[in-house]
Formats: C-alpha cells, structure tokens, sequence
C-alpha cells in the first residue's frame, strides 16, 4: 500500500513540473517609427542567435520556454538597429524603427559636352525637410537624407533649361542629370538629292567658322533666340550655300539642303597601241551614256560630283571597268583596251598527213611549247595582230609562217606541214663508193690491156 502512495506521488509531481515549464509564444511587430507602416523582412535576432525574418505584415512570432528575459534585436536596410530586453512572460511587442540617414550624391552633366556643369543649384524637399547646394567642379552635390522617403529634385543653372525629378532616398547611392543649354541650337546637313547626311560640312555664323559637321551631318551651335543670323555652309563637291535665317524661341534645329557640284567629263577610249576606238559604249553606274565617235572620245556634261563605276565595251576588246571619282573641272578619263585573246590551235603534220610530235613551236622568236600527239599546241593569243610562227622537229625540215589572228576571233587553228629532212650525205657516199670501184676497175683492164700488147705472139716464137 504504502509503494503504491510513493509511485501515485511521483506521478503527480511530474504533472506539477510539466505544467510549470509551459511553452510560450512572444508577437513581434515591427513598423515605421515615422507613418506606422508594416515593415516586412526585417530580421530577428533573440540572445544573438538569428530566427528569421517578418511576415508582409511586418510580423513574426516567436515560441519559447524560457522564464528570463529575451535580449531581442531587430535589423532592417534604411533603418537604424532596434535592441532591448523583453521579459519571458510578454506575449506582445511593437518595435518602432527609426529611419537611418544615408548620402545622396546628384550629379549634373552637359548634355551636348557631356561635361560637369559647375555651380549649378541643387534642391530637395520632402518629409518635412528643405536642403540646397551647389555643384562643385566635378558636376555633383552631396546630401544627408532619411532612407525610404520620396523627395522632390530641382535643378537650376544659368543658360540651362530647369529640370525637375522625384527621387526615393532607399540607401547611399548616386543619381545622374543632364542639362539643356537654352541656347542650344542644331545644323542638319542634308544632300539634296539623297537625303543622306553629310559629314564635313563647314558652317560660318555671321561669317565666323563655328566647325564642321560629324557623320550625322550635325552640329550643335549656341546661339541666343530671337535674332536673325547669316548662315552659310560650304563643302568639298558641293554648291555653296548662304541665307539669313531667323531663330526664335522654340527653334531646336536648322536643317540645310546642299546640292553636288556639277562637272564635264570626257572618256577616251584607246587600243593597246594607243590607237582610239570608235562606236566604244560607255556606261556609269550601269546606266549606257554613249558611244565613243571616230577619235574615240565621249564628252558629257554636268556630272555631278562623286564616284562611279564607268564601263567602254567594244567589240573585238575586253571590257574595261574602273571606279572614279569626279571631283573637278576638266576630268578627262583615259580607257585603254586590251584586244580579246583568241584559242589558237598550231596543228604540225607531214606531206603524208600524219601528225608530227615534240615538234618546237616558238612565236615571234619565242619559245611556247611543243606538240602533243596529235601533233597540236594550243594557246590564248591576242586578236588582229600578225605573229611569226616555227615549227622545228628532229628528222622534218623547219617550216617558218607568218599568220594574222582577226579581231575579235573567238577559235583559230594554224596548220603547219613540214617535209623529211633529205640525207645528202649518205649519196654523197655512195657515189664516192661507186666512183672508186669504177676506177679500180678502169685500172685492172688498163693493165691487162698493157700486159697484152707487150707480150710476143706465140706462132712466131715458135719459127
């Protein structure tokens, strides 16, 4: 009985304990100090350990068992640290942030130079806050503002245009501006007939030189409104051109129409013996001009000045293609044509017709090759011209012509017959040889002649 009352009281010991270590949850909000808004994602540390961060509610709740204080922070970018003590047995907290002050650094830029505008006056309003400056040498002004705010940017400076910009102060960072002057005016260059911009143009206010317009055909001038001004521009191949212009208030640009200068061109066509060729056809840019007369010339007249792509074709000639640029008075283009090459077949044979081979053929005294097989060499030689051709081969007498390619032959064949070479020498010999056994023969019957008559006649002997 007695151990029975013994495990009865452990047990309920154990509820007592059980029911005095009970969990607790702390609610944690966090807002802004000044408008009360909800802060979401600010972070909660709890004795220097990390739990996590608010709710879009700016909320976060925390469970614990603990029976002493919490030391309790809370950190959040654009505000200062929040940290204190809670007591174990609060279920609810408000934690108010105070926004942090951060640097704000405007900078302000020409817009044409591109270069900082010095002493240019700053100014921003908003939460309740006024502060101005000016900007230093390098363009930029620097200010101390509570992060997280909108606040209203004016900017002034004299001969620009006043700028005015919203701005949310979030963290330390920079913001950058550019400046219209008020007396910003720009010249377009245009080509007339193109349209096409036109770089190089040289631009004269009231007769002073104000520089040069860049690829565009632009240049940026600063001129005060309201006045008429004598504008004159010139370029290279260009006519002049000059007016007086008057420039009011809402003026942004001028733009000028500039036409090409015009120029008369003659095209001569030559041979590749500087002989001209008439009826020569001429074309530029594709477009047929003309045709050359009998000196083989083509005069045209205001061309206007740039640069094509001329062409003369003339039968029996290859084509003669060239760029130009026309540029000024006088312009007289020299075409020199190359006469057409022909395929020019050399064909050796002998008197009996059959082809002669490695026969060495050489043109006006040069060397240009040998026959084939069949007996041909084949070539590319230039139209109406003569040329002295050879042929020479090891047993065939060389054969020597003189033959005239036409103008503007496309295929040409020479035919060459050479004859054997004869042996003199080999009859030479045999005559020699016939005439010494002649002789030999002349001699043995002379002396058998002789013997005959010397000798007395036997008869006689004999009485």
């Amino acid at each position: 009985m007695t151990e029975r009352h013994l495990i009865i009281g452990i047990f309920i010991a154990c509820i007592l304990i059980c029911g005095a270590v009970q969990a607790a949850t702390l609610r944690i909000s966090v807002v802004d100090e000044k408008n009360g808004d909800s802060l979401a994602g600010a972070s909660i540390y709890v004795d220097g350990g990390y739990m996590g961060v608010t709710a879009s509610d700016g909320t976060y709740e925390y469970d614990h068992s603990e029976n002493r204080d919490l030391r309790l922070k809370v950190v959040r970018k654009g505000y200062l640290d929040w940290t204190d003590r809670v007591s174990a047995d609060r279920t609810r907290i408000m934690i108010d942030m105070v926004r942090r002050d951060e640097t704000l650094t405007v900078e302000v830029y020409d817009a044409t130079t591109l270069q900082p505008v010095a002493g240019a006056l700053v100014r921003i309003e908003g939460d309740g806050l006024s502060r101005s400056a000016t900007t230093r040498s390098d363009g930029s002004a620097g200010f101390s503002m509570r992060a997280g705010v909108l606040y209203d940017l004016d900017i002034q400076a004299s001969d620009y245009c006043d700028l005015s910009r919203t701005v949310r102060m979030e963290e330390t960072g920079t913001v950058q501006y550019w400046l219209l002057r008020r007396d910003l005016l720009a010249v377009q260059v245009r080509d007339a007939e193109s349209t096409d911009p036109v770089a190089g143009v040289e631009v004269f206010i009231d007769g002073t030189r104000r520089g040069v317009t860049d690829a565009a055909g632009n240049l940026p001038l600063h001129l005060q409104r309201e006045r008429c001004y004598s504008l004159k521009v010139t370029a290279p191949d260009y006519q002049p051109y000059q007016e007086d212009r008057y420039f009011g208030e809402d003026d942004v640009f001028v733009l000028v129409h500039i036409s090409k200068s015009a120029y008369p061109v003659s095209i001569t066509a030559f041979n590749e013996g500087m002989k001209p060729i008439a009826g020569a056809e001429v074309s530029i840019n594709g477009t047929l001009k003309g045709r050359t007369n009998q000196y083989g010339r083509l005069m045209l007249s205001d061309i206007p000045a740039g640069t094509y792509a001329i062409a003369v074709k003339a039968p029996g000639y290859g084509d003669w293609n060239e760029v130009c640029h026309i540029s000024g008075e006088g312009e007289d283009i020299v075409a020199e044509l190359d006469y057409d090459r022909a395929s020019v077949t050399i064909s050796v044979e002998d008197t009996d017709r059959k082809a002669v081979a490695d026969a060495a053929i050489q043109v006006d005294g040069q060397a240009a090759g040998v026959t084939d097989g069949l007996g041909c060499l084949r070539m590319a030689l230039t139209t109406d011209r003569v040329y002295a051709i050879t042929a020479a081969c090891e047993g065939y007498e060389p054969i020597s012509v003189d033959v005239e390619i036409p103008l503007g032959t496309g295929e040409f064949t020479v035919p060459l017959v050479v004859e054997r070479t004869s042996n003199l020498w080999i009859f030479v010999g045999a005559g020699v040889v016939v005439a010494a056994i002649f002789g030999a023969v002349l001699v043995v019957r002379r002396r058998r002649a002789g013997a005959v008559r010397g000798r007395p006649p036997r008869g006689r002997d004999r009485l």
